[in-house]
Order: C-alpha cells, then sequence, then structure tokens
C-alpha cells in the first residue's frame, strides 16, 4: 500500500513539471479545463453563457477592487457602472486622470473575452441645454470607445452612444455629488457567439 501511494505520487509530480505554462493556466469547470475567455467557447461551448459572464465579472472585480465600480449580470449582459466623478469633470469630454487607470485594467478583459460586444453608453446630468446635454454625452461614450481601441480592443466590437439626462442614476439630483454621479459611463458587455461555437 505504501509502495502504492509512493509510486502515485511520483507520477503526479513527474507529470506536473512536464505540464507546460500553457497547460497550467487554464480554468477547471465541471471536471473540464479550457484557457481563460473559453469557458463557454471552444472546448467547453455547450456550457451556459452565463459561466462566460461569471468568469469576466470576477476578473474585473479583482483588478477594479475598491474603486468604487459597479457590475451587473443580466444574461446575456454584464453592465459595467462607472461613476461621473471619477470619469469626468462638468461640462468636459476629457477622460480624467483617474479613470485612465481604470480603463487600463478593464482593456485587457476586454481583449481577452472576445466573444463579446461593448455597448459604450455616455451620460451627462441635468443642468443646461439639452441638445448640449446630447452632443456632450456622445462625446464621452465616443472618449471611451477611442481609448479601448487605442488600447487594442477590435473596432468591430465596439459602439458609443450618448443618453445624456434621460436614465439618470440619481434622479431629481440635486448637489453637486449626485450631479456628478449622473455624469456617468455603462459598458454593457454582452455575450456575442461565433457561429461555429454554437453546435447543437
Amino acid at each position: 500500500m505504501k509502495r502504492l501511494i509512493i509510486t502515485t505520487l511520483g507520477v503526479f509530480f513527474v507529470t506536473a513539471c512536464q505540464m507546460s505554462p500553457d497547460q497550467s493556466a487554464t480554468i477547471d469547470y465541471k471536471g473540464l479545463s479550457a484557457k481563460p475567455g473559453l469557458v463557454a467557447f471552444g472546448p467547453l461551448a455547450g456550457v451556459d453563457g452565463k459561466q462566460y459572464l461569471l468568469e469576466q465579472d470576477a476578473l474585473l472585480h479583482s483588478r477594479l477592487e475598491g474603486k468604487g465600480i459597479e457590475t451587473n449580470i443580466q444574461e446575456p449582459t454584464l453592465t459595467l457602472n462607472i461613476p461621473g466623478n471619477i470619469g469626468f469633470s462638468p461640462n468636459s469630454a476629457s477622460i480624467s486622470w483617474n479613470l485612465h487607470s481604470i480603463l487600463d485594467a478593464v482593456s485587457p478583459v476586454l481583449k481577452e473575452y472576445k466573444y463579446t460586444s461593448i455597448l459604450i453608453l455616455g451620460h451627462s446630468d441635468s443642468k443646461g441645454n439639452s441638445e448640449v446635454n446630447q452632443r456632450l454625452s456622445e462625446q464621452r461614450g465616443k472618449a471611451i470607445h477611442d481609448y479601448f481601441i487605442h488600447s487594442g480592443v477590435s473596432s468591430e466590437r465596439l459602439i458609443y452612444r450618448g443618453v445624456a439626462d434621460n436614465d439618470p442614476l440619481i434622479k431629481d439630483a440635486e448637489t453637486t455629488l449626485e450631479r456628478a454621479l449622473n455624469r456617468r459611463i455603462t459598458l454593457q458587455i454582452t455575450i456575442n457567439k461565433p457561429a461555429a461555437a454554437v453546435e447543437k
């Protein structure tokens, strides 16, 4: 019995030593394994797409911990909410310095999980002219869109829109902070299965 245990352990260690770095960088799911980004597709195409979103959500949480970013999953979409007090100053579409670090953390996740499309929604607060706010919210969405393209995310996966103050986080915002929170960016990351991955 002792000899059997020693032999088994020996085989395990030899196998582990021979495993390539590529093989070790896998995620185990229901007894199957795949490289990150391929849990719902590729070799695991039969797995519910929600797992693909959960995997991204967990990775985003680990990279954005303590930064005040909220995520929410309603399959087939993972929504990422970036508060306006982090992103933009009043009447500006220039990305603030502290938003750069957030976008730099999000970009690699978007590139890795390539079976998604990303809708970028720019928002404004309710102060000022509605036409100006609409234009400003579009400019904010485009600023994020262009940043992601510059970071290597495929332009074919990216769409941006401005919604002005039509979808406020805080209705009837009165304080400076409340208005700042309404000047947010929302990313809607939606599963976009390639036809080759859908085999029934």
